[in-house]
């Protein structure tokens, strides 16, 4: 049982409205609580943690815990590029760091410099977006594909003293990338549902796809695909769907579209106002 500081009960919203607060003070994209469960298994999984000590964290009953570990355990690129190359390197023994592939498409000169890094930050200028690298070759090749994948939107690379950008670039050192960023093609899907449920329409595609890097957080996703709904300060509700997999996104879609109508309709269910 979850109390208040003075022993009181708790408004049954009150988790909801903390979590929220607590992703945008972390300046992350918006999510379900639940979802964080996900990502905890999916952050075991990259660990390397046993099954039984997974289980036991998660809570998974014996018998079941298969099951669950498919359902809430993502295998991102992250986990089989680790897995290839530690196979690789029982095979061929130990080699330089490989970049990842980029499923949204070929990036010319993304092969990993052996140089360790110098004084100097190479910053892929992206319209009004700033990527920090620690190889020329890595800023010259996004810089480069951003350009193929946005035209008429400026791109190119600046040479930055390594001190300069720590006090100065919006996310210090540890902003600064010593790899090639993921991109995919990710699939994205929108609606508006009005306080009685009807649709608004905003003059704009339901549906539509992208090229997107890793560093979009507002427009990449490597799942299959995911969705979500929110509220907006009018009562309006707001579907969001996207992923890789278009016939996925598409079906999602429905789906969020169907909880966003009965979310506009019964707004106390979904903890969107205080209940007596």
């Amino acid at each position: 049982m979850f109390t208040s500081p003075t022993g009181e009960p708790l408004n049954p919203n009150t988790d909801h409205h903390r979590w929220k607060d607590l992703l945008k003070a972390a300046g992350v994209r918006e999510d379900r609580l639940h979802d964080a469960r996900h990502t905890a298994a999916t952050v075991l999984l990259i660990l390397g943690v046993p099954e039984a000590v997974v289980d036991r964290i998660m809570g998974w009953e014996p018998g079941k815990s298969a099951r669950m570990r498919r359902r809430y355990q993502h295998l991102t690129g992250q986990v089989p590029q680790q897995t290839a190359a530690k196979v690789g390197a029982l095979i061929w023994g130990p080699t330089p760091q490989q970049a990842p592939s980029t499923p949204g498409g070929s990036v010319p000169g993304s092969s990993p410099s052996p140089v360790p890094a110098g004084p100097d930050v190479y910053i892929a200028c992206l319209g009004g977006r700033y990527v920090p690298f620690q190889h020329h070759d890595h800023a010259q090749a996004v810089a480069a594909q951003w350009g193929a994948d946005h035209p008429g939107t400026p791109a190119h690379v600046e040479k930055w003293d390594r001190l300069k950008w720590e006090h100065e670039g919006p996310g210090g050192i540890r902003a600064i990338r010593d790899r090639m960023p993921d991109r995919r093609l990710v699939h994205h899907a929108h609606a508006v549902s009005l306080p009685g449920g009807a649709r608004l329409y905003v003059g704009r595609e339901e549906q539509w796809f992208v090229v997107a890097w890793e560093f979009e957080t507002d427009l990449y996703t490597d799942l299959p695909v995911r969705w979500h709904t929110t509220r907006r300060p009018g009562q309006e509700i707001e579907a969001h769907v996207r992923g890789t997999d278009q016939d996925a996104v598409t079906a999602a879609f429905r789906e969020t579209c169907a909880q966003a109508v009965d979310r506009a309709r019964n707004p106390g269910k979904y903890g969107d106002i205080d209940i007596d």
